[in-house]
């Protein structure tokens, strides 16, 4: 499972808390958690991994703040949700980017947990209430995708 969010900006933060929770918590054996600030530190992690779960803030998708979207890879174009990114690529670029440099070795098997939030407006620390209440949500949305890659 990789986070993906900058801790010092509000609600962005909120797939790191994800992570947080989940190394409090558990995710059961051979899942290995990571965390990066942005998209782009992704195209190493994607290489030669079996399945790959992203968590990241998001904007849009429906259902209002603190809504958590399970979503694969494919629809990342389709949907009417955009992670938020700080410095230009989205994940869907990235992983775009990944397929195009790197064909026969970036997992095919990746799903996106995203959380609805605002778009933060400047430094903040802490995420808001909505964000917040997600994330036990969306730490169990991220264990129901292990449990069905079993």
């Amino acid at each position: 499972m990789i986070a993906i969010g900058q801790r010092a900006a509000g609600d962005d933060g909120v797939g790191p808390a994800v992570l947080d929770a989940l190394r409090a918590q558990g995710t059961g054996e051979g899942v290995d958690l990571c965390e990066v600030n942005e998209p782009s530190a992704l195209l190493p992690l994607l290489e030669d991994a079996r399945r790959v779960i992203l968590v990241d803030a998001a904007l849009g998708g429906g259902g209002g703040v603190g809504t958590v979207h399970v979503l694969a890879e494919e629809t990342l174009d389709v949907r009417d949700i955009a992670p938020i990114s700080t410095h230009g690529l989205t994940v869907g670029q990235v992983l775009g980017l990944a397929r195009a440099l790197a064909p026969d070795k970036v997992c095919r098997d990746i799903s996106i947990v995203a959380v609805s939030v605002e778009r933060p407006a400047c430094l903040a620390y802490g995420l808001s209430p909505e964000a917040l209440a997600a994330v036990p949500r969306a730490a169990e949305a991220v264990r129901n995708l292990v449990a069905g890659a079993s």
